[in-house]
């Protein structure tokens, strides 16, 4: 294809079907295709093109915090987790019926990066993800707290979320402030959209961390009466790898 005919698709934004084209044109195996074989090589590559740019900006724009976390690396065995139910969570049907998952368990547990290999999993699927932690939430809150319009606008964005995963959710108790836009905001997400909540604390400790009163109860039914819980694991998940890390250097030393 001649140089300004690309430039004519560039200008029409089509670079994707330059690089395509382009694909084919410096690829032997094309050479010997029909017109229609190449053009319909030529759209499934277009197709790729275009879903991995979307995957990558989706997973950018995710903030997750293991941006590289992947289902087939969980260790379901040394977490304690039947495998089944894993790949199951990773057909995202959990997402297509706004049901939330609640992950508990001590530090180290690898409870952050199952969520997060859940979330690069909704990527994958196109959902549109995002990851914060508890903390960073409630630093918002406070930071928007004079500006009702910016804050009614952050609290849409968040309940637009096809999948929002709280990392360290009620580690440190929220303030009554707090707490409403919480109620807002699952109220606005109940039924429609799903949340990841990943917590040290069980889930019946919640209402009480939540202040106990009118709100706790509302944000709890929301949360709750449509939630699975994900078995967690017991182990140190984080000591455990670091062990090996250990072992792994010791064992290359002393080799040499």
């Amino acid at each position: 294809m001649k140089n300004e005919t690309k430039k004519k698709l560039q200008s029409l934004e089509l670079g994707d079907l330059v690089i395509a084209i382009e694909e084919q044109e410096n690829n032997i195996i094309y050479v010997d295709k029909t017109f229609d074989e190449r053009m319909e090589l030529l759209t499934d590559n277009l197709i790729e093109i275009r879903y991995n740019k979307l995957v990558k900006k989706l997973t950018t724009n995710a903030c997750l915090k293991y941006d590289n976390a992947s289902i087939e690396s969980v260790d379901c065995e040394l977490r304690g987790i039947d495998k089944n139910i894993i790949i199951n969570l990773s057909n995202m049907r959990f997402i297509e019926s706004a049901t939330n998952l609640v992950i508990t368990g001590p530090t180290g547990s690898g409870k952050t990066y199952l969520a997060c290999a859940l979330g690069v999993e909704a990527c994958k699927h196109t959902y549109r993800t995002y990851y914060i932690r508890m903390q960073n939430l409630v630093k918002r809150i406070d930071e928007l707290s004079s500006n009702q319009k910016q804050l009614k606008i952050w609290l849409k964005r968040l309940a637009n979320y096809s999948l929002l995963i709280i990392d360290e959710w009620l580690t440190n108790k929220p303030t009554d402030r707090d707490v409403k836009f919480l109620y807002e905001l699952f109220d606005l997400r109940s039924e429609v959209n799903s949340t990841i909540f990943i917590s040290q604390f069980d889930k019946s400790t919640w209402h009480d961390r939540l202040g106990g009163g009118v709100h706790a109860d509302s944000i709890m039914d929301r949360i709750s009466h449509n939630a699975y819980k994900i078995p967690s694991a017991t182990n140190n998940i984080r000591k455990h790898i670091d062990n090996e890390k250990l072992n792994k250097f010791i064992e290359e030393i002393e080799a040499k």
